[in-house]
Order: C-alpha cells, then sequence, then structure tokens
C-alpha cells in the first residue's frame, strides 16, 4: 500500500508508546488516524497533541472492540490500515503465576489481536484496494525466557496467528496484507503495565518485568518508538510482513530453526550436520 495519505488507519494502545508513535508517523503520511486506548485521560491528551480522533477502547472486550470499528467506519466511511497493538507486560515465573494473570495478559495481548481482526478484516476486504493489518508482536514471540511465560506465550501465539492469516489471504488472492511487528526492547511503559490491571482481578504480587540488574542492559538496548513506527510504515508500504527492530537479536532467532531440526532428527548438538 504505497499511497497512505487520505486513507483511514486505527491503532490500537495509541495513546502511548509504540502505538503513539505509530498514530504520529501515520498522520505525518497524510492519514486520517484513529487511536484506542483504556486509559481515557492519557488517550485525550494524546489525540489533541497529536490532532487525531481517540476512542476510549478496551481490546480485551470483543464488543468494545466491534464498537470502535462501527464508530469509525461511521465517521470515514472506511478502514484501511488497523494496528492491533495494545499491549501488556505482565512478569512472573509460570508456577507463581494466578489464572488472573493468564486472563490479563492473554486477553489483551491476544485476544485483543484477535477481536481487532474479527472486527476490522471485513471492513478492509470490503475496500476496492484493500488494506493492512499490524500485529505487535514481540522478540518473546520467538524466544521464551523464564519469568515470563505468559508474556511469550501471548506473543508467540500472536506471530502464528499473523502467519496463519497471511497465508490465506495470499491463497485467496486477497489484496489485504498482513505484518507482524517483532520488537526487542523499546523505550515504553509496558513495564508499568500494572498501573491498568482491571480492578475485578486479584492484585498482581509485586513483581518487576524485569529484575533491578537488568535494567542497565535493557536501558542500553532500548530504541525509541518512533524507530519501531518507521520500520512499521516502510512494510506497509512494501506489503512486508516481518518486521524486526534489533538486528543483533536475529543470531538467536537464526539459531533456534537449526536446534529443533537437531532435536526432531535425533542428532546429538555436538556432531556436524
Amino acid at each position: 500500500m504505497d499511497d497512505l495519505a487520505g486513507k483511514v488507519a486505527v491503532v490500537t494502545g495509541g495513546a502511548s508508546g509504540i502505538g503513539r508513535a505509530m498514530a504520529a508517523r501515520l498522520a505525518a503520511e497524510g492519514m486520517q488516524v484513529v487511536i484506542a486506548d483504556i486509559e481515557k485521560p492519557v488517550l485525550d491528551a494524546a489525540a489533541a497533541e497529536l490532532g487525531v480522533v481517540g476512542v476510549v477502547t478496551d481490546v480485551s472486550d470483543a464488543g468494545s472492540v466491534q464498537a470502535l470499528a462501527d464508530e469509525v467506519l461511521a465517521r470515514f466511511g472506511a478502514v484501511h490500515v488497523i494496528a492491533n497493538n495494545a499491549g501488556v507486560g505482565g512478569a512472573g515465573r509460570i508456577r507463581e503465576c494466578s489464572l488472573d494473570d493468564w486472563d490479563w495478559v492473554l486477553g489483551v495481548n491476544l485476544w485483543g489481536v484477535v477481536h481487532g481482526v474479527h472486527a476490522f478484516l471485513p471492513l478492509l476486504l470490503a475496500n476496492p484496494d484493500g488494506g493492512h493489518i499490524v500485529n505487535t508482536a514481540s522478540i518473546a514471540g520467538h524466544m521464551a525466557p523464564a519469568g515470563l511465560g505468559p508474556y511469550a506465550t501471548s506473543k508467540y501465539a500472536v506471530v502464528g496467528l499473523s502467519e496463519a492469516l497471511a497465508a490465506e489471504l495470499d491463497e485467496d488472492g486477497a489484496p489485504v496484507h498482513v505484518s507482524v511487528v517483532c520488537p526487542g526492547f523499546v523505550r515504553t511503559n509496558i513495564y508499568t503495565s500494572e498501573r491498568n490491571r482491571p480492578a475485578g482481578l486479584a492484585p498482581a504480587p509485586e513483581r518487576p518485568l524485569f529484575p533491578d540488574e537488568a535494567k542497565a542492559m535493557i536501558d542500553a538496548a532500548s530504541i525509541e518508538p518512533a524507530v519501531v513506527a518507521d520500520a512499521v510504515v516502510d512494510a506497509i508500504r512494501h506489503n512486508r510482513f516481518w518486521v524486526f527492530t534489533h538486528p543483533d537479536l536475529m543470531v538467536a532467532i537464526e539459531s533456534r530453526p537449526q536446534r529443533i531440526v537437531t532435536a526432531g532428527r535425533g542428532i546429538e548438538p555436538s556432531e556436524p550436520g
């Protein structure tokens, strides 16, 4: 989708972080942009500053996402880009996680994407010139470190959903394309996601997303959200599926398939070939 000017984009989790950067970048391309977020005060401020439309939305609620789609369609008559970007952190070793922890993280990170695809894909398919779906996963959708079980589970699922959706759309010859965004560390406030944990769930234990001793390394490896947004716009323009932002992490991703194949063939890792 090379010509973005005048088209309509919706970005969930658009009031801050990567979502806000996406919204700003898409607006700079001349798109009509709607940002959706659960934090109304932050959403209102971001919408005013960016000059876009803000709609309060809980992506874990199918009805809320459908209402967002209906409102955008009523206001603009079409949608061309949907960025399913809303996400939360959620830390803890699996044996320590409550079912409420799982419900919250999967509800936002996975079901938020499912709801976005379900509500917006028919609108994109109805466009004569098609559209584009951007799903935000993570580098944690390709590697699962200890202590991030629910988060990694959700991001692996988003990668799988995106791959299946892209294959189906290609098989159908549909003019709708998919990108899956797999960033490493980005300077956002995902590390304080607990601020949006629903009141109806049991409070999460006091546990940081990453231990204090890792913070210096994380800060050094983190990039600005605008870098991710630039990569996303480039992917939309060139119908590129994979969006990676940290070249130094590709070594770990490249080695994983070989380890799987080696194990599947029953080859000892020390053996050649």
